[in-house]
């Protein structure tokens, strides 16, 4: 089952202004998404015959176009996504270097989350990210997008902590970024998992996430 956010919503939303939006059979709207609708005042409608009224000559005309088109774009998107992957994952490698020194298991989860994003997009095989369940994060969701648990600031970076937790930020916000450039939501799992970290570093076992 995948899951359609709200950033979804917004760039489709942005590309062509809908009156209807029909869910995918076998997905699910997370609930920032559903209320993205809701504001925009757009029926969710699961008749695809709805939809097809409204859209029909539009779509026959963007169906054919787009495949001519889109293909080779996707292809270049995938090499560049590829390429900074891989910026990305030495990233995770210098951060878990520099925190051998001051802890080791957590360098070592630094480490198994370098993996498991050498792993996205390859075909075939799916590392499974381990989620200790939290007042923010459970395996329901880790696949949703969301913003920070809270803001790092000066105070959190001059906390005993506080070499911790802005590595862990900065790859956080790098992780972010090119998960919004290639729209890939296969890098929430590490995005939210980095949250998690992030707080047990600030808060010890007490989550930090506010509802």
């Amino acid at each position: 089952m995948k899951f359609i956010t709200e950033d979804d919503l917004r760039i489709l939303f942005r590309r062509e202004p809908f009156t209807f939006y029909d869910i995918p059979t076998g997905n699910r709207l997370t609930p920032g998404a559903r209320q993205f609708l809701v504001d925009k005042k757009v029926p969710i409608s699961n008749d695809p015959m709805v939809v097809k009224r409204k859209n029909e000559k539009s779509t026959e005309i963007k169906v054919e176009a787009s495949k001519k088109e889109d293909a080779p774009k996707k292809e270049i998107c995938k090499e560049v996504f590829q390429l900074k992957k891989k910026t990305l994952q030495a990233q995770f490698l210098e951060a878990g270097l520099e925190l051998l020194s001051r802890d080791v298991l957590l360098a070592q989860q630094v480490f198994d989350l370098e993996r498991t994003l050498f792993f996205i997009g390859k075909e075939g095989r799916e590392e499974v990210i381990t989620c200790k369940n939290c007042t923010g994060f459970h395996e329901g969701n880790m696949h949703e997008s969301f913003e920070d648990c809270f803001e790092i600031t000066g105070f959190h970076a001059q906390s005993e902590k506080g070499k911790e937790i802005v590595l862990l930020h900065r790859l956080r916000c790098n992780v972010r970024e090119l998960a919004a450039e290639a729209e890939n939501e296969n890098l929430n799992p590490i995005i939210n998992r980095l949250s998690q970290m992030i707080c047990l570093e600030y808060g010890g076992k007490l989550c930090q996430r506010k509802n």
